[in-house]
């Protein structure tokens, strides 16, 4: 487990906006140099701010590295917004939305990068980097469209033992067939995620609407 430790808990408004400046830092020098390689008096330079900050805000740069993937998965998390549609009563265009901006999360500059960071990670921290990243990133995605699916199924509308679990599968449909090749560098055409996408959707709901 990371040893972060809290900043102050009444940060200034320019304390706040150090803050920002260095996890906006940590994210930058993160990607372009790998987990093992990121110099922390790289970011401290970036971002303006000092290594007595850095310590006192986040303890170590795994604790850095948390922080920075937390508030990079909440701006991506605030687009989702599952409760805009929880009540939709066509359940194909809710998925479809939702389809949407999970392509938009994902296809955002950085993503990918990010995806390549943890999963090149090799120093003895890569279980935790790892597990920080599944649970506030893909978990944590699942876990909310498994609420909707949830909801669903409570109304009737669809016919499933583990919403969660479908959610996840669900998922993985709409990353296929060009995630991995997007993480391995491998050219595909740009349109093949919104043109799988329609497809993906209707093979989902085909295999859980409640039978009438």
């Amino acid at each position: 487990m990371p040893t972060e430790a809290p900043c102050p808990p009444t940060l200034t408004p320019k304390g706040i906006e150090r803050r920002n400046r260095m996890l906006e830092s940590a994210r930058e020098v993160f990607l372009e140099q790998g987990f093992e390689n990121a110099s922390l008096a790289e970011i401290v330079k970036r971002s303006g701010g000092s290594m007595s900050t850095l310590y006192r805000c986040f303890g170590n740069k795994l604790g850095l590295f948390e922080a920075m993937v937390n508030n990079s998965c909440n701006e991506l998390f605030s687009d989702l917004a599952i409760e805009e549609w929880l009540e939709d009563p066509d359940i194909r265009s809710a998925l479809l939305r939702f389809g949407q901006r999970f392509l938009s999360m994902v296809f955002r500059p950085g993503a990918v990068a990010m995806y390549r960071l943890v999963i090149s990670v090799k120093s003895d921290e890569r279980e935790a980097i790892q597990r920080i990243f599944y649970t506030q990133g893909p978990e944590r995605i699942g876990v909310e469209l498994g609420r909707f699916l949830t909801h669903q199924r409570d109304r009737g509308v669809i016919a499933l033992e583990d919403p969660e679990l479908a959610a996840f599968q669900f998922i993985e449909l709409l990353k296929q067939p060009w995630h991995m090749r997007a993480l391995l560098g491998i050219p595909f055409d740009p349109e093949l995620p919104v043109k799988s996408l329609p497809q993906a959707v209707d093979i989902f709901l085909q295999g859980i609407r409640a039978k009438r």
